[in-house]
């Protein structure tokens, strides 16, 4: 199982980089979504409605990965009732990657759960967040979905475990915000991942212990956006 990046390894980021930027090839919605084990069959809790991350047959797994949605996504690309995500007839171009999209928070953002290219992993949770920490990207995609965690380059990911329906992450170091609508951003990227890769409907960010919510200067009672998973 992979372990955390070491804090002394920091400095290779830039080569790390790399290969996250070569993963995160964006997958869209469709009848691959069955194969790699992520429609309904695939072990979803009772309440979540988005399923863990799931093995192919190959072995590989697509990490679930939360990063922030495009300006206007909400109103350009909205979901419907039935979980669909709909095309504006007049509208901007929208980025249609998505599974899911949390609830709208902080300064009316939301957070886009994407899947990146197949990889080998024994363990889909750690490694998902391991991803998102580790990447050095600010932008993915076109429209670009956003990655302000890309800015906290002393942030390491220590554990993520999972007791009944809650996530717990454990996070070190430092991280790194230029204002409270990104220390939402950065809180509800960390919480959204965690839940679709654990396939949950609660998280516990902790950063050297305390909460990281309390450490962004959000407070304590702050609760998780819901996900909607998105079938279109």
């Amino acid at each position: 199982m992979p372990s955390p990046l070491p804090r002394s390894a920091r400095p290779r980021r830039a080569v790390v980089a790399v290969g996250l930027a070569a993963a995160l090839a964006l997958t869209g919605c469709g009848d691959e979504s069955q194969e790699q084990g992520v429609g309904p069959d695939a072990g979803t809790d009772a309440d979540s409605g988005l399923p863990a991350p799931a093995h192919a047959e190959d072995d590989t797994v697509r990490l679930t990965i939360g990063l922030v949605s495009p300006a206007n996504q909400q109103a350009d690309a909205p979901i419907s009732a039935d979980g669909e995500l709909l095309a504006a007839e007049d509208g901007p171009t929208v980025q249609e990657r998505e599974i899911a999209r949390t609830e709208s928070f902080g300064c009316q953002d939301t957070v886009s759960i994407v899947r990146t290219v197949p990889m080998l992993t024994d363990d889909p949770l750690s490694e998902s967040l391991r991803f998102i920490v580790g990447d050095t990207r600010t932008q993915h995609g076109d429209p670009a979905f956003s990655n302000p965690l890309a800015n906290s380059e002393d942030l390491s990911l220590e554990s993520a475990s999972v007791d009944g329906d809650t996530v717990t992450v454990e996070l070190g170091g430092e991280i790194s915000t230029r204002g409270a609508c990104e220390s939402w951003q950065l809180l509800e990227q960390l919480d959204a991942t965690a839940r679709a890769a654990a396939g949950v409907d609660e998280a516990e960010v902790l950063i050297d212990g305390e909460p990281l919510s309390r450490r962004l200067g959000l407070g304590d009672d702050v609760a998780d956006a819901a996900l909607r998973p998105i079938s279109g």
